[in-house]
């Protein structure tokens, strides 16, 4: 059934296919309202074919399928990263952290704070020189992820002191990585650091260091950037990124199996149970 779907459109209508269902893909939507989405983008196939689909698999199954296999955007990789990590014993891994203007892809704290920003084939490096700005202000190595045909592209967008890691697709659909480049260790900004926090990571904080903080925030802020200013705060700042991530971070490792591969990063954020989100009426799970 789904070979018999594709066959009916050229490679450059499934990419299209792909682009869209990724855009609209929500897994808190109900099952119905993604088969709508489904029915609108395989505009070639008839309602009948479709209902028989249906009757296969789950919605999210199969656009999980659908996006592994022909469209590797940034949810894929990010998958594929993750499942490359997830068995070092000592890392805590996170997703989309915002520092300055920025928010980087994948976050990962051992005993240095590394910065990973993923870019697809079908992504454009316009931004990238800013990111970079504001990565090497925050983390102590900086990397930059790219399918291996990107690598000399990548190089004029970003520092020599930035690694490359380049990914690429065996035929087994397993993505392999290589280190290009290994980056080099950077000096962070603990102000810029501490200038991105919200008002509870702040509060959290100033109760590690034993200060009593405010309710309000740029009491806090100020609060914690006239420490920066004494004494020297990178160890405890990299122990509160662990505390704060630790737990989603955990749970993800622990439920991976049970999650359908481009839905890793909601389920880090929400902690929910995977045979609860994907539950069905008749009582099987979409796993």
């Amino acid at each position: 059934m789904y070979n018999e779907i594709l066959n009916a459109y050229s490679t450059n209508q499934i990419i299209q296919i792909c682009k869209y269902l990724n855009k609209e893909y929500n897994i808190y939507e109900p099952d119905e309202v993604r088969w709508k989405k489904i029915r609108y983008a395989f505009f070639k196939t008839s309602e009948n074919i479709i209902c028989d689909l249906r009757k296969e698999t789950f919605s999210n199954e199969f656009i999980n399928q659908l996006l592994l296999k022909y469209y590797v955007c940034e949810r894929v990789v990010k998958y594929h990263f993750i499942k490359f990590l997830k068995d070092s014993v000592h890392d805590i891994v996170a997703f989309e952290m915002s520092v300055g203007d920025s928010r980087i892809d994948i976050c990962r704290i051992n005993g240095k704070l590394c910065a990973y920003e993923i870019k697809t084939e079908y992504d454009n490096y316009d931004r990238l020189e800013s990111q970079m700005k504001d990565y090497f202000k925050a983390f102590e190595k900086v990397y930059v992820i790219v399918p291996i045909q990107k690598v000399e592209i990548v190089k004029k967008y970003i520092p020599a002191k930035c690694g490359i890691i380049t990914y690429r697709l065996n035929k087994q659909d397993d993505m392999i990585f290589s280190y290009k480049r290994t980056a080099q260790e950077n000096k962070c900004d603990i102000e810029f650091c501490v200038k991105s926090l919200s008002n509870s990571d702040l509060i959290t904080m100033l109760k590690m260091l034993n200060i009593k903080p405010f309710k309000n925030k740029k009491e806090n802020l100020d609060l914690l950037l006239s420490i920066t200013k004494k004494k020297n705060i990178w160890a405890t700042y990299k122990h509160f990124l662990k505390f704060k991530y630790k737990e989603q971070w955990i749970y993800l490792k622990n439920n991976f199996e049970n999650i359908l591969p481009i839905d890793c990063q909601s389920f880090f954020s929400s902690r929910m149970d995977p045979n609860i989100l994907y539950e069905k009426g008749n009582g099987r799970t979409a796993l």
